[in-house]
């Protein structure tokens, strides 16, 4: 509603009132009901005199607040006792918000036309990233993700969502690390913010749009908790020692596939899955890895390793895949047989099937393996023995400066002598290795009554 003024009328004197508001209201019959034509209501002047300028433009929003609540609209159109009492309603409910949010918010969360929720959209969007980058350990991380994301707003449609509320669950997530020298939480947090903003990137790539914004986008580092980045941890001289002769004694089968990583430094979380024998040319000694698991997508080659990893690739390198079946058990089973300096008592446990394995103290005493311990340990002594960060790098294939790496690697107190003793560690092969069990689960049913009945002696 437009009111004017104030205006000085100078036609009347004092002391007359000689200041005037001016504004249309909607005329009205004596029985109170409204002057219509041609369906409109028909407007007549308001002209209100005061006694000065001030008092009346102290009236104005007293005047305005009056016609709004008889359903004056501010174009100066009326409202019928219908529109009149729901909005009176709707004020009573959330007299904070205009009548125009509430239909905003209505609209939003029941749209015209059919929408999906975000528990629907997923797998449509995990589907086109696995097509278009393969099953490669990326992208089941933001399998991951994307699923966390989806157990708290998976029942509302994507327009709902608000920054300010992916923010507010990104802040309720734990700040401290996850596990003992595990990456730190922050960085974990940062992924989640990532891989929420592809996917709202993904919707806004559909035709149609299944969004109008991504707002995941508009958060920025500093709304996000700190990245601390932890000390290198790595293995000891004694602690690569034993684990070598742990895999040699006990499990043979795993020594390529983890001395790939231990004196190659190979990536363990996304090259290690599918790394094959293949991969590996003791004729022109170099190691290649694919574009299809290397992390830069690229094929890229190791030409520098040391004569040792070539002594130890001649002993037990094979040809096809080198993660043999049941890995995660057995890796674990070396860790325990690795962790015990009686080798009498490490003989012992090593022949115990796989449930009586986890009983024994060693298991439950088993000290936290530090992460990415492998390709860290070999950088550590590799960084030790050449002073020189820059063919480290070339074999890790960083593409980061290596001043970098060779002040991330340095002051643990590894010698160049002490990095000449990793990097000679011979292969020591075992005549009768004590193998771990053929099943991961002990024999049930059928097969334990036959296995039972061939070692019962003859009645």
């Amino acid at each position: 509603m437009k009111i004017g003024g104030p205006f000085l009328d100078p036609a009347r004197l004092p002391p007359a009132k000689r200041w005037y508001l001016s504004y249309f209201v909607p005329k009205k019959n004596p029985d109170g009901t409204l002057v219509l034509r041609e369906g409109r209501a028909v407007l007549e002047r308001k002209r209100p005199y005061f006694d000065s300028k001030e008092e009346a433009q102290e009236e104005k929003p007293a005047i305005a607040a009056r016609y709004a609540a008889a359903g004056v609209s501010p174009g100066g159109g009326v409202l019928t006792r219908e529109q009149t009492a729901d909005y009176e309603a709707a004020r009573q409910i959330a007299p904070e918000v205009s009548a125009a949010e509430l239909a905003r918010f209505w609209r939003l969360h029941h749209p015209l036309s059919a929408t999906r929720k975000i528990r629907e959209l997923v797998p449509d969007f995990l589907a086109s990233i696995e097509a278009r980058l393969g099953r490669t350990a990326g992208v089941e991380d933001l399998k991951s993700r994307v699923g966390i994301f989806a157990l708290t707003f998976g029942d509302r449609l994507p327009e709902t969502i608000s920054r300010s509320e992916i923010l507010r669950w990104l802040e309720s997530k734990p700040r401290g690390p996850r596990h003992r020298g595990g990456p730190p939480q922050g960085r974990t947090i940062l992924n989640l913010k990532q891989a929420v903003c592809r996917f709202f990137n993904w919707m806004l790539a559909q035709d149609p749009p299944l969004v109008s914004q991504n707002p995941a986008s508009h958060i920025s580092r500093a709304q996000l908790p700190k990245i601390r980045v932890n000390e290198i941890e790595f293995l000891s001289l004694d602690s690569s020692a034993r684990y070598l002769r742990a895999l040699e004694r006990y499990d043979p089968e795993l020594v390529a596939h983890e001395v790939v990583q231990l004196l190659a430094g190979v990536r363990a979380d996304d090259e290690m899955a599918n790394f094959s024998g293949d991969w590996v040319f003791p004729e022109t000694r170099e190691v290649v890895i694919p574009a299809a698991i290397a992390k830069t997508e690229r094929r890229e080659v190791i030409s520098t390793l040391e004569p040792i990893f070539w002594e130890w690739w001649h002993a037990y390198g094979r040809r096809g895949i080198l993660r043999p079946k049941n890995y995660p058990n057995r890796w674990r089973r070396i860790r325990i047989l690795a962790s015990i300096l009686d080798e009498r008592r490490a003989d012992e446990v090593a022949a115990l099937g796989w449930a009586a394995l986890w009983k024994v103290p060693e298991a439950a005493s088993l000290p936290a393996w530090p992460w990415n311990a492998r390709r860290r340990t070999f950088t550590t002594y590799h960084v030790a023995k050449h002073q020189n960060a820059h063919g480290t790098a070339l074999i890790l294939r960083h593409r980061g400066e290596a001043e970098t790496l060779h002040n991330s690697y340095r002051g643990h107190g590894v010698t160049p002598a002490q990095g000449t003793l990793y990097f000679g560690q011979v292969p020591r092969k075992v005549r009768d290795p004590i193998t771990p069990p053929l099943a991961a689960r002990p024999a049930r049913g059928i097969v334990r009554i036959l296995m039972e009945r061939t070692r019962a002696p003859a009645a």
